[in-house]
Protein backbone atom coordinates (compact mmCIF):
# COMPACT_ATOMS: atom_id res chain seq x y z
CA UNK A 1 0.00 0.00 0.00
CA UNK A 2 1.16 3.63 -0.60
CA UNK A 3 1.78 5.78 1.79
CA UNK A 4 0.75 9.37 0.96
CA UNK A 5 3.13 12.18 2.30
CA UNK A 6 0.66 14.64 2.32
CA UNK A 7 -2.90 16.03 2.64
CA UNK A 8 -5.21 12.89 3.93
CA UNK A 9 -2.89 10.84 5.71
CA UNK A 10 -4.22 6.84 6.47
CA UNK A 11 -2.83 5.01 9.24
CA UNK A 12 -3.14 1.40 9.05
CA UNK A 13 -4.73 -0.33 11.80
CA UNK A 14 -5.68 -3.87 10.22
CA UNK A 15 -9.24 -5.07 10.51
CA UNK A 16 -9.58 -4.42 14.09
CA UNK A 17 -9.54 -0.39 13.45
CA UNK A 18 -11.42 -0.18 10.09
CA UNK A 19 -14.52 2.16 9.49
CA UNK A 20 -17.61 2.67 7.10
CA UNK A 21 -18.38 5.42 4.48
CA UNK A 22 -19.25 7.78 6.86
CA UNK A 23 -23.09 8.71 7.03
CA UNK A 24 -22.64 12.34 6.53
CA UNK A 25 -24.91 15.10 8.77
CA UNK A 26 -26.80 18.46 8.76
CA UNK A 27 -28.18 20.35 11.55
CA UNK A 28 -31.30 19.10 11.13
CA UNK A 29 -30.55 15.52 12.31
CA UNK A 30 -29.78 12.33 9.95
CA UNK A 31 -31.91 11.52 7.25
CA UNK A 32 -34.31 8.47 7.56
CA UNK A 33 -33.35 5.28 5.43
CA UNK A 34 -35.19 4.11 3.07
CA UNK A 35 -35.49 0.98 0.92
CA UNK A 36 -32.99 1.93 -1.88
CA UNK A 37 -29.01 1.54 -0.65
CA UNK A 38 -27.95 3.91 -3.10
CA UNK A 39 -30.21 6.84 -2.23
CA UNK A 40 -30.03 6.13 1.22
CA UNK A 41 -25.90 6.74 1.06
CA UNK A 42 -26.51 9.55 -1.20
CA UNK A 43 -28.47 11.05 1.26
CA UNK A 44 -26.39 10.62 4.17
CA UNK A 45 -22.78 11.54 2.62
CA UNK A 46 -24.16 14.96 0.56
CA UNK A 47 -24.99 16.46 3.92
CA UNK A 48 -21.07 16.22 4.70
CA UNK A 49 -20.22 19.74 3.05
CA UNK A 50 -20.72 21.85 6.41
CA UNK A 51 -18.11 19.73 8.06
CA UNK A 52 -15.94 18.91 5.70
CA UNK A 53 -14.52 22.33 5.37
CA UNK A 54 -14.46 23.07 9.22
CA UNK A 55 -12.57 19.90 9.23
CA UNK A 56 -9.77 20.72 7.27
CA UNK A 57 -9.21 24.47 8.88
CA UNK A 58 -7.66 23.78 12.16
CA UNK A 59 -8.55 27.15 13.59
CA UNK A 60 -12.62 27.03 12.22
CA UNK A 61 -12.30 23.79 13.69
CA UNK A 62 -11.53 24.21 17.32
CA UNK A 63 -13.02 27.97 17.41
CA UNK A 64 -15.36 28.84 20.32
CA UNK A 65 -18.46 29.78 18.31
CA UNK A 66 -18.59 26.90 16.05
CA UNK A 67 -18.43 24.35 18.46
CA UNK A 68 -21.78 23.70 19.50
CA UNK A 69 -22.92 23.53 15.97
CA UNK A 70 -20.17 20.98 15.44
CA UNK A 71 -20.78 18.83 18.63
CA UNK A 72 -24.52 18.85 16.87
CA UNK A 73 -23.10 17.46 14.02
CA UNK A 74 -21.06 14.87 15.56
CA UNK A 75 -24.34 13.55 17.69
CA UNK A 76 -26.07 13.71 14.15
CA UNK A 77 -23.48 11.39 12.81
CA UNK A 78 -23.64 9.55 15.40
CA UNK A 79 -27.66 8.39 14.98
CA UNK A 80 -27.23 8.11 11.17
CA UNK A 81 -24.22 5.44 11.88
CA UNK A 82 -26.43 3.96 14.04
CA UNK A 83 -29.44 3.72 11.71
CA UNK A 84 -26.93 2.56 9.07
CA UNK A 85 -26.26 -0.30 11.50
CA UNK A 86 -29.03 -1.88 11.38
CA UNK A 87 -29.59 -1.43 7.69
CA UNK A 88 -26.42 -3.53 7.06
CA UNK A 89 -28.01 -6.26 8.40
CA UNK A 90 -29.28 -6.60 5.47
CA UNK A 91 -26.34 -6.73 3.33
CA UNK A 92 -23.44 -8.63 2.42
CA UNK A 93 -20.70 -9.69 5.74
CA UNK A 94 -18.15 -6.79 4.26
CA UNK A 95 -20.76 -4.24 4.67
CA UNK A 96 -21.87 -5.45 7.91
CA UNK A 97 -18.09 -5.55 9.27
CA UNK A 98 -17.34 -1.97 8.17
CA UNK A 99 -20.85 -0.73 9.91
CA UNK A 100 -20.21 -2.34 13.05
CA UNK A 101 -16.71 -0.44 13.04
CA UNK A 102 -18.40 2.59 12.32
CA UNK A 103 -19.83 3.78 15.70
CA UNK A 104 -16.61 3.08 17.23
CA UNK A 105 -14.79 5.36 14.46
CA UNK A 106 -17.32 8.12 15.28
CA UNK A 107 -17.55 8.02 19.11
CA UNK A 108 -13.83 8.22 19.22
CA UNK A 109 -14.12 11.58 16.85
CA UNK A 110 -16.95 12.73 19.62
CA UNK A 111 -15.02 11.70 22.41
CA UNK A 112 -11.84 13.83 21.22
CA UNK A 113 -13.94 16.50 20.58
CA UNK A 114 -15.83 16.54 24.18
CA UNK A 115 -12.51 16.77 25.70
CA UNK A 116 -11.09 19.52 23.92
CA UNK A 117 -8.57 17.44 22.05
CA UNK A 118 -8.99 19.49 18.78
CA UNK A 119 -6.61 18.22 16.64
CA UNK A 120 -7.05 14.67 17.40
CA UNK A 121 -10.75 15.12 16.40
CA UNK A 122 -10.09 17.08 13.24
CA UNK A 123 -7.58 14.12 12.25
CA UNK A 124 -10.28 11.44 12.81
CA UNK A 125 -12.87 13.28 11.32
CA UNK A 126 -10.71 14.11 8.05
CA UNK A 127 -9.51 10.25 8.11
CA UNK A 128 -13.52 9.40 7.76
CA UNK A 129 -13.20 10.22 3.90
CA UNK A 130 -10.91 7.40 3.80
CA UNK A 131 -13.46 5.10 4.81
CA UNK A 132 -16.10 6.53 2.69
CA UNK A 133 -13.82 6.40 -0.45
CA UNK A 134 -13.34 2.78 0.74
CA UNK A 135 -16.82 1.84 0.49
CA UNK A 136 -17.60 3.68 -2.70
CA UNK A 137 -15.43 1.98 -4.56
CA UNK A 138 -16.32 -1.34 -4.21
CA UNK A 139 -19.16 -1.19 -6.47
CA UNK A 140 -19.91 0.37 -10.49
CA UNK A 141 -21.63 3.79 -9.76
CA UNK A 142 -23.94 5.70 -11.60
CA UNK A 143 -22.66 8.74 -13.70
CA UNK A 144 -22.12 12.03 -11.68
CA UNK A 145 -24.50 13.99 -13.77
CA UNK A 146 -27.49 13.82 -11.02
CA UNK A 147 -25.35 14.72 -8.06
CA UNK A 148 -25.71 18.15 -6.34
CA UNK A 149 -22.67 20.51 -7.21
CA UNK A 150 -20.54 20.93 -4.00
CA UNK A 151 -19.12 25.00 -3.36
CA UNK A 152 -16.01 25.71 -4.64
CA UNK A 153 -14.43 26.78 -1.45
CA UNK A 154 -14.20 23.00 -0.46
CA UNK A 155 -11.32 23.36 -2.52
CA UNK A 156 -9.79 26.25 -1.92
CA UNK A 157 -6.33 25.48 -1.01
CA UNK A 158 -6.45 21.30 -1.28
CA UNK A 159 -3.75 19.33 -3.51
CA UNK A 160 -4.43 17.22 -6.11
CA UNK A 161 -4.79 14.62 -3.93
CA UNK A 162 -6.51 16.14 -1.66
CA UNK A 163 -9.41 17.04 -4.03
CA UNK A 164 -9.54 14.08 -5.81
CA UNK A 165 -10.20 12.46 -2.20
CA UNK A 166 -13.33 14.82 -1.67
CA UNK A 167 -14.46 13.91 -5.02
CA UNK A 168 -14.30 10.04 -4.24
CA UNK A 169 -15.53 10.32 -0.85
CA UNK A 170 -18.86 12.27 -2.21
CA UNK A 171 -19.31 10.05 -5.19
CA UNK A 172 -18.15 12.55 -7.95
CA UNK A 173 -15.99 9.83 -9.73
CA UNK A 174 -16.27 11.21 -12.82
CA UNK A 175 -14.39 14.80 -11.32
CA UNK A 176 -12.07 12.25 -9.69
CA UNK A 177 -10.76 11.01 -12.71
CA UNK A 178 -10.73 14.16 -14.35
CA UNK A 179 -8.19 15.28 -11.84
CA UNK A 180 -6.03 12.52 -11.63
CA UNK A 181 -5.78 12.97 -15.45
CA UNK A 182 -4.55 16.60 -15.24
CA UNK A 183 -2.30 15.61 -12.81
CA UNK A 184 -0.92 12.70 -15.54
CA UNK A 185 -0.46 15.53 -17.89
CA UNK A 186 1.07 18.08 -15.78
CA UNK A 187 4.46 18.65 -16.69
CA UNK A 188 4.92 20.20 -12.98
CA UNK A 189 4.30 16.40 -11.48
CA UNK A 190 7.30 14.02 -11.85
CA UNK A 191 5.73 11.07 -12.92
CA UNK A 192 7.86 8.71 -10.80
CA UNK A 193 6.21 10.66 -7.94
CA UNK A 194 3.12 9.78 -8.97
CA UNK A 195 3.24 6.55 -8.95
CA UNK A 196 4.98 6.13 -5.35
CA UNK A 197 2.21 8.06 -3.75
CA UNK A 198 -0.16 5.51 -5.75
CA UNK A 199 -2.24 8.45 -8.16
CA UNK A 200 -1.99 5.20 -10.72
CA UNK A 201 -3.64 2.78 -8.97
CA UNK A 202 -6.28 4.95 -7.62
CA UNK A 203 -6.80 5.78 -11.43
CA UNK A 204 -7.20 2.37 -11.71
CA UNK A 205 -9.28 1.57 -8.76
CA UNK A 206 -11.96 4.11 -10.00
CA UNK A 207 -11.99 3.36 -13.80
CA UNK A 208 -12.14 -0.31 -13.72
CA UNK A 209 -14.29 -0.79 -10.44
CA UNK A 210 -16.33 2.05 -10.68
CA UNK A 211 -16.36 3.34 -13.90
CA UNK A 212 -16.21 -0.22 -15.57
CA UNK A 213 -14.08 1.71 -18.26
CA UNK A 214 -11.00 0.32 -19.26
CA UNK A 215 -10.75 1.98 -22.42
CA UNK A 216 -10.51 5.59 -21.04
CA UNK A 217 -7.86 3.74 -18.75
CA UNK A 218 -5.70 2.80 -21.60
CA UNK A 219 -6.13 5.97 -23.51
CA UNK A 220 -5.07 7.89 -21.02
CA UNK A 221 -2.06 5.76 -19.71
CA UNK A 222 -0.92 5.96 -23.57
CA UNK A 223 -1.23 9.52 -23.43
CA UNK A 224 0.72 9.78 -20.18
CA UNK A 225 3.65 7.47 -21.88
CA UNK A 226 4.51 9.86 -24.18
CA UNK A 227 5.81 12.46 -21.39
CA UNK A 228 9.50 12.99 -22.52
CA UNK A 229 10.36 12.69 -18.48
CA UNK A 230 8.92 9.30 -18.38
CA UNK A 231 11.23 7.01 -16.39
CA UNK A 232 12.11 3.76 -18.08
CA UNK A 233 10.77 1.83 -15.27
CA UNK A 234 7.58 3.17 -15.37
CA UNK A 235 7.76 3.40 -19.32
CA UNK A 236 7.99 -0.25 -19.23
CA UNK A 237 5.06 -0.93 -16.95
CA UNK A 238 2.49 1.33 -18.80
CA UNK A 239 3.20 -0.58 -22.47
CA UNK A 240 2.86 -3.54 -19.86
CA UNK A 241 -0.72 -2.51 -18.49
CA UNK A 242 -1.80 -1.36 -21.97
CA UNK A 243 -1.84 -5.01 -23.24
CA UNK A 244 -3.43 -6.08 -20.06
CA UNK A 245 -6.23 -3.41 -20.34
CA UNK A 246 -6.90 -4.40 -23.65
CA UNK A 247 -7.23 -8.08 -23.17
CA UNK A 248 -9.98 -6.95 -20.25
CA UNK A 249 -11.97 -4.55 -22.34
CA UNK A 250 -14.79 -7.20 -22.94
CA UNK A 251 -14.22 -9.29 -19.75
CA UNK A 252 -16.15 -7.17 -17.07
CA UNK A 253 -19.69 -8.12 -18.06
CA UNK A 254 -20.25 -11.85 -17.48
CA UNK A 255 -23.46 -14.16 -16.26
CA UNK A 256 -20.63 -16.03 -14.02
CA UNK A 257 -18.67 -13.19 -12.03
CA UNK A 258 -17.50 -15.82 -9.98
CA UNK A 259 -15.85 -17.97 -12.17
CA UNK A 260 -14.30 -14.85 -14.46
CA UNK A 261 -12.88 -13.69 -11.37
CA UNK A 262 -11.59 -17.06 -10.53
CA UNK A 263 -9.77 -17.21 -13.86
CA UNK A 264 -8.58 -13.31 -13.87
CA UNK A 265 -6.74 -13.76 -10.32
CA UNK A 266 -4.64 -16.73 -11.41
CA UNK A 267 -4.19 -14.85 -14.84
CA UNK A 268 -6.46 -17.65 -17.06
CA UNK A 269 -7.57 -16.46 -20.50
CA UNK A 270 -5.18 -13.15 -20.60
CA UNK A 271 -1.72 -12.38 -21.51
CA UNK A 272 0.37 -13.19 -18.35
CA UNK A 273 2.66 -11.11 -16.56
CA UNK A 274 6.34 -10.55 -16.87
CA UNK A 275 7.92 -12.15 -13.62
CA UNK A 276 7.70 -9.08 -11.38
CA UNK A 277 5.43 -7.29 -13.59
CA UNK A 278 2.49 -5.08 -11.71
CA UNK A 279 0.34 -5.78 -14.91
CA UNK A 280 -1.68 -8.20 -12.42
CA UNK A 281 -2.78 -5.24 -11.08
CA UNK A 282 -5.10 -4.67 -14.14
CA UNK A 283 -5.92 -8.54 -14.18
CA UNK A 284 -6.61 -8.21 -10.42
CA UNK A 285 -8.88 -4.53 -10.10
CA UNK A 286 -11.47 -6.12 -12.55
CA UNK A 287 -11.36 -9.38 -10.87
CA UNK A 288 -12.15 -7.40 -7.42
CA UNK A 289 -15.00 -6.33 -9.43
CA UNK A 290 -16.48 -9.38 -10.53
CA UNK A 291 -16.53 -10.53 -6.66
CA UNK A 292 -17.37 -7.91 -5.13
CA UNK A 293 -20.87 -7.68 -7.40
CA UNK A 294 -21.01 -11.46 -7.13
CA UNK A 295 -21.09 -10.74 -3.27
CA UNK A 296 -23.45 -8.10 -3.64
CA UNK A 297 -25.86 -10.45 -5.24
CA UNK A 298 -25.83 -12.70 -2.04
CA UNK A 299 -26.68 -15.52 -4.30
CA UNK A 300 -24.05 -18.04 -3.94
CA UNK A 301 -23.63 -21.04 -1.41
CA UNK A 302 -21.59 -20.28 1.52
CA UNK A 303 -18.96 -21.87 0.24
CA UNK A 304 -19.18 -19.85 -2.98
CA UNK A 305 -19.10 -16.59 -1.24
CA UNK A 306 -16.44 -17.88 1.18
CA UNK A 307 -14.51 -17.76 -2.28
CA UNK A 308 -14.99 -15.20 -3.32
CA UNK A 309 -14.03 -13.48 -0.47
CA UNK A 310 -10.91 -15.26 -0.80
CA UNK A 311 -9.67 -14.16 -3.67
CA UNK A 312 -10.91 -10.95 -3.05
CA UNK A 313 -8.36 -11.29 -0.02
CA UNK A 314 -5.76 -12.60 -2.24
CA UNK A 315 -5.68 -9.79 -4.96
CA UNK A 316 -6.12 -7.15 -2.21
CA UNK A 317 -3.19 -8.56 -0.18
CA UNK A 318 -0.82 -8.69 -3.27
CA UNK A 319 -1.27 -5.70 -5.21
CA UNK A 320 -4.71 -3.74 -5.28
CA UNK A 321 -5.78 -2.74 -1.26
CA UNK A 322 -6.76 0.29 -1.30
CA UNK A 323 -4.98 3.51 0.10
CA UNK A 324 -8.39 4.13 1.03
CA UNK A 325 -9.08 1.63 3.94
CA UNK A 326 -7.24 -1.76 3.75
CA UNK A 327 -9.72 -4.69 3.14
CA UNK A 328 -7.94 -7.56 2.91
CA UNK A 329 -8.12 -8.47 6.66
CA UNK A 330 -11.78 -8.28 6.52
CA UNK A 331 -12.52 -10.25 3.39
CA UNK A 332 -9.93 -13.22 4.42
CA UNK A 333 -11.71 -13.47 7.93
CA UNK A 334 -15.19 -13.35 5.78
CA UNK A 335 -14.19 -16.45 4.28
CA UNK A 336 -13.61 -18.41 7.09
CA UNK A 337 -16.51 -17.07 9.04
CA UNK A 338 -18.86 -17.49 6.19
CA UNK A 339 -17.92 -21.60 5.35
CA UNK A 340 -14.87 -22.83 8.26
CA UNK A 341 -15.02 -26.33 7.04
CA UNK A 342 -14.29 -25.50 3.22
CA UNK A 343 -10.87 -25.10 1.57
CA UNK A 344 -11.78 -21.63 0.76
CA UNK A 345 -11.32 -20.57 4.47
CA UNK A 346 -8.42 -22.86 4.86
CA UNK A 347 -6.42 -20.65 2.79
CA UNK A 348 -7.62 -17.47 3.85
CA UNK A 349 -6.90 -18.39 7.35
CA UNK A 350 -3.32 -19.25 6.26
CA UNK A 351 -2.59 -15.83 4.21
CA UNK A 352 -4.35 -13.87 6.92
CA UNK A 353 -2.48 -15.02 9.49
CA UNK A 354 0.56 -14.34 7.13
CA UNK A 355 -0.50 -10.66 6.71
CA UNK A 356 -1.18 -9.91 10.11
CA UNK A 357 2.28 -11.26 11.50
CA UNK A 358 4.36 -9.87 8.83
CA UNK A 359 2.43 -6.83 8.94
CA UNK A 360 3.02 -6.36 12.47
CA UNK A 361 6.66 -6.47 11.97
CA UNK A 362 7.56 -10.20 13.08
CA UNK A 363 7.21 -14.20 12.53
CA UNK A 364 6.64 -14.20 16.30
CA UNK A 365 3.04 -14.65 17.61
CA UNK A 366 4.54 -12.74 20.62
CA UNK A 367 4.73 -10.29 18.62
CA UNK A 368 1.13 -9.16 17.98
CA UNK A 369 -0.84 -6.85 20.23
CA UNK A 370 -3.56 -9.34 22.33
CA UNK A 371 -6.17 -8.34 20.03
CA UNK A 372 -4.52 -9.39 16.54
CA UNK A 373 -3.02 -12.94 19.06
CA UNK A 374 -7.05 -13.21 20.32
CA UNK A 375 -8.69 -12.56 16.48
CA UNK A 376 -6.64 -15.38 15.14
CA UNK A 377 -6.94 -18.06 17.42
CA UNK A 378 -10.77 -17.63 17.82
CA UNK A 379 -10.68 -17.70 13.55
CA UNK A 380 -8.38 -20.70 13.68
CA UNK A 381 -10.66 -22.35 16.91
CA UNK A 382 -13.60 -22.06 14.38
CA UNK A 383 -12.04 -24.21 11.85
CA UNK A 384 -10.92 -26.47 13.59
CA UNK A 385 -14.46 -26.91 15.32
CA UNK A 386 -16.13 -26.94 11.94
CA UNK A 387 -13.48 -29.83 10.64
CA UNK A 388 -14.23 -31.88 14.22
CA UNK A 389 -18.19 -31.50 13.46
CA UNK A 390 -20.13 -35.00 12.12
CA UNK A 391 -22.29 -34.19 9.26
CA UNK A 392 -26.11 -33.89 9.83
CA UNK A 393 -26.67 -37.55 8.65
CA UNK A 394 -24.27 -39.14 11.40
CA UNK A 395 -25.38 -37.26 13.95
CA UNK A 396 -29.15 -38.94 12.99
CA UNK A 397 -27.70 -42.09 12.54
CA UNK A 398 -28.47 -44.55 15.51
Amino acid sequence: MHERSRGFRVTRAGWLLAGLAAPWITSAGPPALGTNAELEMQGLFETVTPLLPLAMDEAAWSARARRDSIEEGLDNLAEAAAALGRHAATRDAGFQTLSESLAEDIARTRDHYAEGQFEEARVSMVEITNTCAACHTRLPASPDDSRPALPASLFAGLSLHEQSQVWVATRRFDRALAVWEAAFADEMQAPGRLDMEGYLLDYMTIGLRVRQDPVRVRKTFARFAQRPDMPIYLGRHLARWEIALAAIEDGLETSDPLARGRALVGGQGVPRPELLGREQTVYDLAASSLLLRFIDRNAGSPEELAEAYYLLGVVEARSVDSYWLPQAEHHLEAAIRLAPGSAPAASAYALLEEYVVVGFGGANGDALPNAAFEKLRQLSQLIEASATTPPDDDLAAP
